[in-house]
């Protein structure tokens, strides 16, 4: 039998695999949100991990460059980036003022925007809410009309560790961060408590993904390693306390 239907097939792999293979620039927030990110000071994140072990994995160099939140609409289209995170295609429908095609990646982490309350202010009616925190430079999308009324007043910090400090000692009502961003400010802090998404307020689902509009290709065969690596990254949102807060349910991210 001869061999060179497997050499064949060999070489188009091969060369398949050094043709996808590159070096590529991350563009990411210049702020902590752990365990979901925290690129600026290096630190092993949820996010990292995943990116990280992708580009092992795919014979990638990647690096990350720290940008201003307060920039975050701009990113793609004046800083010289080849992706962008987080990003989410219901946020690019607000800023994507130039008209370009914007690729996404599918889903990779599912999130729960809300308020974080005390547990024994869980079910309090909305009217109890005069202070939310939020990170600095975070849109307040649910919050936005009560504050504009003058119902509600936010309060933004740079660090969570700070707002979640502040609802503690109840200089605040509750808090637009992620659950397990909270959790996790709550243990560097040594604080006892139990803090949990109100049921009263509005909240929302919504989903982290990477984005581009240079590489689409990269965009396809990151799904693809999703898809074929789930384990892996279900096992690395349990290992950060992601999978514990995270939606049950399926979410359309469109």
């Amino acid at each position: 039998m001869s061999i060179l239907p497997r050499f064949v097939f060999f070489y188009c792999l091969t060369v398949s695999y050094f043709t996808n293979a590159g070096s590529f620039v991350i563009g990411v927030e210049d702020i902590s949100y752990y365990p979901y990110y925290d690129f600026a000071s290096n630190k092993r994140s949820f996010s990292k991990v995943i990116f990280d072990q992708f580009a092992k994995e795919n014979g990638h160099k990647i690096s990350y460059l720290s940008l201003p939140i307060k920039q975050f609409p701009k990113w793609l289209y004046e800083e010289d980036i080849d992706f962008k995170f987080p990003d989410n295609a219901r946020w690019q429908k607000r800023n994507n003022e130039h008209h370009l095609p914007i690729y996404f990646s599918d889903e990779i982490v599912a999130m729960t925007a809300g308020a974080i309350v005390l547990a024994k202010n869980k079910s309090k009616a909305p009217s109890f809410f005069k202070t939310i925190g939020t990170i600095t430079g975070f849109f307040p999308t649910l919050w936005v009309k009560k504050v504009e009324q003058g119902q509600l007043k936010l309060y933004e910090d740079s660090s969570s560790k700070i707002l979640v400090k502040h609802l503690v000692s109840g200089l605040l009502d509750g808090l637009d961060i992620d659950l397990a961003v909270a959790n996790a400010s709550l243990q560097q802090l040594h604080i006892q408590e139990k803090l949990v998404v109100s049921e009263t307020l509005p909240k929302q689902t919504y989903a982290y993904q990477i984005s581009t509009v240079k590489y689409p290709e990269i965009i396809e065969q990151f799904n693809l390693w999703l898809v074929k690596r789930r384990k892996y990254v279900e096992s690395i949102k349990a290992e950060f306390g992601i999978s514990k807060v995270e939606p049950s349910e399926a979410i359309n991210v469109n």
